[in-house]
């Protein structure tokens, strides 16, 4: 059995597994996986700069924590 594939939403730097992100968006023939509706909103008003600045991998990037009503929805996905 395979582990989830995880991605980084490229607004907040939040790693998320690809198949519970409730949001995705296509840019450049390439999709990104978001954490939230905020997340979405800022993608979609500037996604070339999000796109740019997830690509310099700084430091702690991925790494930010899932807020709890972040994982209370992963957890409503997952239990479908």
């Amino acid at each position: 059995m395979s582990s989830p594939e995880t991605v980084v939403d490229p607004v907040c730097g939040m790693t998320i597994r690809k198949e519970a992100a409730p949001l995705s968006r296509k840019h450049r023939d390439e999709t990104f996986y978001l954490c939230s509706i905020e997340c979405g909103a800022k993608f979609d008003r500037d996604a070339d700069a999000y796109v740019a600045a997830a690509k310099l991998e700084l430091p702690g990037w991925g790494k930010t924590p899932h807020p709890e009503n972040v994982v209370n929805q992963f957890r409503k996905i997952e239990e479908e």
